[in-house]
């Protein structure tokens, strides 16, 4: 095998089901630099199983206590030999070009320490429904407005995964990822390649779709309140954290809407607004209104 530039950390729990076209996602890459960490974080299903035929030189597999996804993600960013480290859910893909573009766009920047490569969301049998490829290098403000950039896609260089673990507050399970991407953008920075070379697999048993009401309020409050601690969020984005709260409150409001929990929902947008009133122009609030008066 070639020098490992890449190591891929590929997080499961419970999905033997979609985890095999994952991998094989990882095998059909065109460049070849790469090792795949699977962390298994506490699987009871047949994960071990199904990993098994895709062992070798190239695919690893860690098995250990369940700690919830960012715990996985640090575990097997502590074993990960590569250069640069880039995180693929079990139930997502990367493209075949996805490797040699992420590599091609690091020659070009000069090994940037943090680096997104576009992505697509598809429904499960791959067609698209959303496309993430306009982002801007350099523009954080991004991150004002909820999180475009997921886990897909996302690549490290290792040093910076060292040094910007994923915080393991299981409370913050679900938004673990923009707290890490909003600390790491303002500390290094963000380049970006907007050729889509991923997908997010939208599917009805996504563990993003599984929530209540509480938990979803604790861990979006959570997400502002662990990400302010670093000087450097304080620093870039204090001027515009009341816009992320309202953001994210608009956020549940839309979840508890399309849950058909009109009256709830409708509270928490009007916290949003009060919260901060430019909100009522976002596309999101209008979403909201659309399907508090005609119910779709």
């Amino acid at each position: 095998m070639e020098d490992v530039f890449f190591s891929v950390v590929v997080p499961t729990y419970n999905r033997a089901a979609f985890l095999p076209k994952t991998l094989q996602s990882l095998l059909a890459q065109t460049y070849a630099g790469f090792e795949v960490v699977v962390v298994d974080d506490g699987s009871t299903d047949d994960t071990e199983a199904v990993v098994r035929p895709f062992l070798g030189e190239r695919v690893c597999y860690h098995k250990k206590q369940n700690g919830e996804r960012a715990a996985a993600r640090n575990y097997g960013t502590r074993l990960a030999r590569g250069r640069y480290v880039t995180f693929l859910d079990s139930d997502d893909l990367f493209y075949p070009h996805c490797l040699q573009n992420a590599r091609e766009s690091i020659e070009e920047y000069r090994q940037p320490p943090f680096l997104h490569v576009a992505y697509e969301v598809t429904d499960e049998n791959l067609r698209s429904k959303t496309k993430v490829d306009k982002l801007v290098s350099d523009d954080i403000s991004i991150f004002i407005k909820g999180n475009p950039l997921s886990c897909v896609g996302v690549f490290l260089r290792a040093d910076v995964a060292r040094a910007f673990p994923f915080n393991e507050d299981r409370a913050l399970s679900g938004s673990e990822d923009w707290e890490l991407w909003v600390r790491i953008a303002a500390n290094v920075g963000l380049k970006t390649d907007n050729r889509i070379s991923a997908a997010l697999v939208d599917h009805q048993s996504r563990s993003v779709r599984a929530y209540n009401q509480t938990a979803l309020v604790r861990r979006k409050e959570l997400a502002v309140r662990y990400a302010f601690r670093d000087a450097a969020v304080q620093e870039k984005f204090s001027a515009h954290r009341k816009a992320i709260e309202a953001y994210w409150v608009s956020y549940i409001a839309l979840h508890l809407v399309l849950d058909k929990q009109r009256g709830a929902g409708l509270r928490f947008l009007a916290r949003s607004v009060r919260r901060h009133w430019p909100s009522v122009f976002e596309r999101r609030t209008l979403a909201i209104v659309k399907y508090l008066v005609l119910g779709r």
